[in-house]
């Protein structure tokens, strides 16, 4: 008996998920800044377009993505886990977050990658909301390297 073609795609579709980059669960080194105040309200909107983010029940969960992984706004509503991995002057040891990829972080090619360019291509970057940012990392650190992996979003609904 032949298999049939639903079967064939949710093996393939296994198989991609198992070997692309970013897969689920793979740890992967990036970095990570924040942006938006202390309540977040400069992280309303975004590229993602979810509008006012606390009444979509996102909260202060989010981020902004660098270029290589907004992915032309199709990682708008995936969901991230991070955990600071620089110095531990600057990290909250054993700390982790869980955020919701809600916008996009501009690339800036007036700067150099190191020194304020930190979205530039091919970065990992995540500029996340204030609140999140401080439950992983001191806020005079500015920028934290940071060891991220895809997660499955546990939220219902408002994902796009």
């Amino acid at each position: 008996m032949a298999p049939s073609s639903s079967s064939i795609v949710l093996i393939l579709l296994s198989y991609l998920l198992a070997v692309a980059p970013g897969a689920l669960g793979q740890w992967r080194p990036g970095h990570a800044t924040f942006y938006g105040g202390s309540d977040a309200s400069g992280t309303m909107g975004g590229a993602c377009g979810y509008g006012n983010l606390y009444s979509q029940g996102y909260g202060t969960s989010t981020a902004a993505l660098s270029t290589s992984l907004f992915n032309s706004g199709l990682s708008c509503g995936s969901c991230y886990e991070l955990r600071c991995s620089g110095e531990r002057r600057w990290c909250l040891p054993g700390a982790a977050i869980t955020v919701t990829a809600t916008n996009f972080c501009h690339p800036n090619y007036g700067l150099p990658n190191n020194d304020g360019g930190w979205c530039n291509p091919p970065l990992q970057h995540f500029d996340l909301a204030e609140p999140s940012f401080l439950r992983i990392a001191q806020y005079r650190a500015g920028i934290v390297p940071a060891s991220f992996r895809r997660l499955r979003c546990a939220r219902r609904g408002g994902v796009r």
